[in-house]
């Protein structure tokens, strides 16, 4: 029993993740890493808000926007904090509006909402001054004096509805972005 006591310890000692370990998978551009759930976990009882803002931009990165509820709660304590938990919370206040708007077919024509530079944030502005052109379920964005267009669509995957981002250039898919 104490063997496996002592086994247990090491093996929990090697996979326990760290600041250095965070902050490094983070310069590496290793984002899944970073926004997982393990990391999740360790950061509900910490008060580092670099490391929680590494977290909240990891997530960004990869598009897993849902995950940012945890940095919008926690970055509090200084002003940099504050407007890394703001820009979160102003990247997933659009999302949910877009898919009420989509999924429910609620009229969102009168939100204003400042803009980033996350992708979400252009076809927001788009979508509630209704610069689209839509094409049944789908709604069709293009940048002014650009070969960019996206399409913004809904995916329905067992009981969930899913909003379903795509981006042409030059009318070749370049990546395709699942939002739940």
């Amino acid at each position: 029993m104490k063997n496996f006591i002592l086994f247990l310890a090491f093996t929990i000692q090697i996979f326990a993740a760290g600041a250095n370990d965070i902050q490094g998978w983070f310069n590496k551009g290793e984002f899944k890493k970073v926004c997982s759930t393990q990391i999740e976990n360790l950061l509900k009882d910490s008060n580092n808000e670099e490391l929680i803002s590494l977290f909240g931009m990891s997530c960004l990165k990869i598009h897993d926007i849902n995950r940012l509820a945890l940095p919008i709660s926690k970055l509090v304590k200084s002003k940099n904090a504050r407007e890394n938990a703001a820009y979160f919370a102003d990247v997933l206040l659009k999302k949910k509006l877009l898919y009420y708007a989509i999924i429910d077919e609620i009229d969102i024509s009168y939100v204003r909402l400042p803009r980033s530079d996350y992708i979400l944030s252009f076809i927001f502005d788009k979508f509630v001054k209704k610069q689209y052109i839509q094409d049944i379920d789908i709604y069709i964005f293009q940048e002014p004096n650009s070969d960019t267009r996206y399409e913004l669509g809904v995916s329905q995957e067992k009981d969930m509805s899913k909003l379903v981002l795509k981006i042409f250039k030059n009318d070749n898919l370049t990546s395709q972005i699942e939002y739940r």
